[in-house]
C-alpha cells in the first residue's frame, strides 16, 4: 500500500490543524505531490488567513496578489494582506517590512518606467550626481534603516510586561513555628545592637 502525504494534513484538517491547511496550500503551489495549482492554493490560503488567522497563510496570500498567481494582481490587496500579517504576529514585522520595501521600490521603478524616465534614469551617471562615494551614502541609509528596525523591536520588547514570578516552595510546617524563630531573632538582633 503506498501511502500519500497528503492523507495526513487531510486527516489533521477536520480538527482545525491550521499548519496542515498551509501544508496543502504549498503543495499545490509548489507542485508537491500534485500538479501546480494556485488557484487550489489559493483557497487553502485563504481558509488558514480567514479561519484560523494564520500569519504564514496572510504573508502568501499578500504575495500571491502581488505576483498575481492564481489570483488578480491588486497592490491594494498585496499591502493589506501584508500588514494583516504584520498585525497578527510580531515576528512577522520585519519580513512584511522588507516585503513592502521591496514592493515601494519596485512599483516606483514602474511608474518611472511608464513615465518614459527610464532614458533620463539610464544617463543619469550616480558618480557625478553624488560623488564617487555614493555608494557610501547608499549603505549609510541602509545602516540607519536597519537600527530603525532594531530599536522598534527593542521597544517592542521592553513594552511586553514580565511574565508573573514561579510560585515558591511550600513552607514547612505550620505557620506559628516559622513566626516563633523570626521573633527570637529580633531580640537577638537587638542585643548584638547594644
Amino acid at each position: 500500500m503506498v501511502y500519500d502525504p497528503h492523507d495526513i494534513w487531510f486527516e489533521k484538517l477536520g480538527s482545525g490543524y491550521t499548519v496542515a491547511r498551509i501544508k496543502l496550500g504549498d503543495y499545490h503551489f509548489y507542485g508537491y505531490g500534485t500538479d501546480v495549482d494556485y488557484e487550489t492554493a489559493v483557497i487553502h490560503y485563504r481558509l488558514a488567513s480567514e479561519q484560523q488567522h494564520s500569519t504564514q497563510a496572510m504573508f502568501n496570500l499578500g504575495y500571491m496578489h502581488e505576483k498575481g498567481l492564481g489570483i488578480k494582481q491588486d497592490i491594494h490587496l498585496v499591502k493589506r494582506f501584508y500588514d494583516m500579517a504584520a498585525e497578527a504576529s510580531p515576528e512577522a514585522q520585519v519580513p512584511v517590512f522588507l516585503a513592502l520595501w521591496k514592493l515601494g521600490l519596485v512599483y516606483t521603478l514602474q511608474y518611472l518606467h511608464d513615465l518614459n524616465m527610464s532614458e533620463v534614469v539610464s544617463q543619469v551617471d550616480l558618480d557625478q550626481l553624488l560623488g564617487p562615494e555614493w555608494d557610501l551614502y547608499l549603505m549609510t541609509v541602509i545602516a540607519l534603516l536597519l537600527g530603525t528596525v532594531i530599536a522598534y523591536r527593542q521597544r517592542q520588547h521592553q513594552a511586553m510586561p514580565p511574565p508573573p514570578p514561579a510560585p515558591g516552595p511550600a513552607p514547612a510546617g505550620p505557620p506559628q513555628e516559622q513566626a516563633q524563630p523570626e521573633a527570637q531573632a529580633q531580640p537577638q538582633a537587638k542585643e548584638a545592637q547594644q
